[in-house]
């Protein structure tokens, strides 16, 4: 069988297109072919069909050979092209052969046809090895170029001579990376080295003395000084070149700026410590919810490790307490790329249970999918402990605030209506209840007056001042005089204070309306105060006792005093006198007379807001940190 070989045969006659298809067999050829006898025709068949060979006569109807040719060369195809014809002579045929034409052959004289097919299908093959060979060469250096520029920014090379730096030239791509040109390079042999940052000029100078021992240098990173006096951080390979005799003679290096790199691990970095600092709890899983991350604080609250944890969902930390709909709602909203936030109970490595408050971001990668959920989470075990404290608190304080308003309507609402005198009663307690009590009890022409103290300002003291108020109206009406009042009252009590480890101490005073005589005892309370305006004299209603719940029969005087009309009687608790200043100054009984002396014109109720004003402006606060209580009275003229 014949070689295969696919001729476009340009002849008008097709007789002779047989007789070179016949020479072509004779010379063991399988030739498959196609006539052609117009440009067009040519055309379209040197587009339709691959050819190993176009064989044209010179001398067509309306077509020559030189025109086949030129058809042919407008193809672009590189394909051998010999004439045959009859009527050719060899000035045409040197002509043709100038125009490329690779042969030509005259007609009935075809004995070279063979051969020169064979020797031009040889020199075709060896033309398109070659244009594949440099097609490749083309595409082997755009790789080359494309592969340094994904490698480095730029190539440079150090000469040396004697060891001494003589020459540097940078690549192109070193504008861009150091600011410089290779032209201010080429200026400045030492540039390179100028530009080298300060603390790393020795690591990156001591690899030549490397280089000349022959060690393997591995790349290494240090910083340069931009031209614009940044700093940026690059990766520095270096390749040696040694002369014959071993001495390094250059050496080259591929440049490739990292300074995004370092940026971003320096950022990781702080990032990662954040992490591990961060007080609560963090947790980085992946889209399905697997543990990738957790720091230390996750270890504390949870009592898991990171080995332990990475690798699982955090089902392991699910107790029995929380509602399956709550996990459907949080896995809803969270792969719906929403953050969720709220409260769970969870349960420790121990088994303690603990509750929690957590919230689980969604992180998307740029084209909007889910690729990791960062979960926060805060035990709030205080917080919860310290919320039902404040409810309780809250309760206690409503019910604290109760008991005041009961403990201050026992008080009197308002003093009597009496004939000549003007009465006014305040008490102020240092928290919402407290011990002191005072009452202004009329029988007859009798107006007795109690002020008294119970210690501490705890709901007990309430309570026996609540019992003393409720002794004394019971006792007064059977009793005569305050001496006996006060020994009733120390007995019947004397149990309920012992029990309770509680004392009272009181004023009681007793006022015959007629005869303008008073009469009255203590238990170690602070004396009642009376003012004489017209004498600007005070006077301390003082009398022997001692406090209510030490002793049983206790025996208490009873003075009397004759009150004068202008005169000002007040009762008071010892909250008063004691009331500090804040360098620690007590009050006293002295300030207490200057202010009764000074407003004494005032109405009684005045003067007792005058009281508690100077008392305030005395401490520099609100508030008092003990129980204030006062009873005054005016004996108008």
């Amino acid at each position: 069988m014949g070689k295969p070989l696919r001729v476009l045969i340009v002849e008008d006659s097709e007789d002779d297109a047989l007789l070179l298809i016949f020479e072509l067999r004779r010379g063991n050829y399988a030739p498959v072919s196609r006539r052609v006898e117009s440009a067009d025709a040519m055309r379209k068949a040197l587009a339709e069909e691959d050819w190993d060979l176009v064989v044209s006569d010179y001398v067509l109807p309306g077509f020559t050979g030189l025109e086949a040719l030129q058809v042919l060369r407008d193809s672009g195809l590189d394909i051998p092209f010999i004439i045959v014809s009859g009527k050719i002579g060899e000035d045409t045929a040197v002509g043709a052969m100038k125009e490329g034409a690779n042969d030509y052959l005259i007609k009935g004289n075809t004995s070279r046809l063979i051969p020169a097919i064979e020797r031009e299908m040889q020199e075709a093959q060896v033309r398109r090895k070659k244009r594949e060979a440099e097609a490749a060469l083309v595409r082997s250096e755009r790789r080359y170029k494309r592969l340094v520029a994904a490698v480095t920014d730029y190539i440079y090379t150090v000469t040396l001579s004697e060891g001494n730096v003589v020459k540097t030239s940078h690549g192109p791509g070193c504008l861009s990376v150091t600011g410089y040109s290779d032209e201010e390079y080429q200026k400045n042999p030492f540039l390179w080295y100028q530009m080298i940052h300060e603390e790393d000029r020795a690591a990156v100078t001591s690899l030549t003395d490397e280089l000349r021992a022959g060690k393997e240098i591995p790349s290494v990173e240090h910083r340069i000084r931009h031209k614009d006096g940044s700093l940026h951080w690059v990766i520095n390979t270096i390749v040696p070149r040694y002369s014959e005799q071993g001495e390094l003679i250059a050496y080259d290096g591929l440049i490739s700026d990292i300074s995004e790199r370092k940026q971003a691990e320096e950022s990781l970095r702080v990032q990662s410590a954040a992490l591990e600092a961060a007080a609560n709890a963090i947790v980085i899983t992946d889209s399905d919810g697997v543990v990738l991350s957790v720091n230390e604080a996750f270890t504390r609250m949870t009592g898991y490790t990171l080995e332990e944890s990475v690798g699982h969902d955090l089902s392991f930390l699910k107790s029995d307490r929380q509602d399956p709909e709550l996990y459907r709602e949080l896995w809803s909203t969270i792969m719906g790329g929403k953050i969720w936030h709220g409260e769970l109970v969870n349960r420790r490595k121990s088994g303690e249970l603990y509750p929690e408050e957590q919230t689980i971001t969604p992180v998307l990668d740029q084209d909007g999918q889910i690729k990791h959920f960062i979960c926060i989470k805060q035990d709030i075990t205080e917080r919860k402990l310290a919320e039902q404290a404040l409810l309780q608190n809250t309760s206690m304080h409503k019910e604290m605030e109760i008991a005041r308003q009961i403990q201050l309507s026992l008080l009197p609402a308002a003093p009597p209506l009496l004939t000549g005198i003007d009465c006014a009663g305040r008490c102020v307690p240092a928290s919402h209840i407290g011990g002191d009590y005072y009452d202004i009890l009329l029988h007859g022409e009798r107006l007795d007056l109690v002020i008294a103290d119970v210690s501490g300002h705890s709901v007990g003291a309430a309570l026996i001042m609540v019992e003393t108020r409720s002794v004394l109206r019971a006792q007064m009406p059977a009793l005569d005089g305050p001496a006996q009042v006060v020994a009733a009252l120390n007995e019947i009590l004397h149990d309920d204070l012992s029990r309770a480890e509680l004392f009272i101490t009181m004023s009681y005073l007793s006022y015959h309306r007629t005869s303008g005589r008073l009469r009255y005892s203590n238990a170690g309370h602070p004396p009642p105060l009376l003012y004489r305006p017209a004498e600007e004299r005070f006077f301390a209603l003082d009398a022997e006792g001692l406090i209510l719940g030490v002793n049983r029969r206790v025996a208490f005087d009873e003075p009397v005093i004759q009150v004068e009309k202008g005169d000002l009687l007040l009762m008071y608790t010892d909250g008063i006198t004691e009331t500090q200043s804040p360098s620690g100054e007590l009050f006293g009984v002295q300030r207490l007379k200057g202010v009764l002396a000074r407003e004494h014109r005032k109405p009684s109720a005045a003067i007792i807001d005058a009281v508690l004003d100077t008392l305030r402006a005395f401490t520099g606060h609100t508030t008092f940190d003990d129980d204030i209580s006062m009873l005054l009275l005016k004996f108008l003229p």
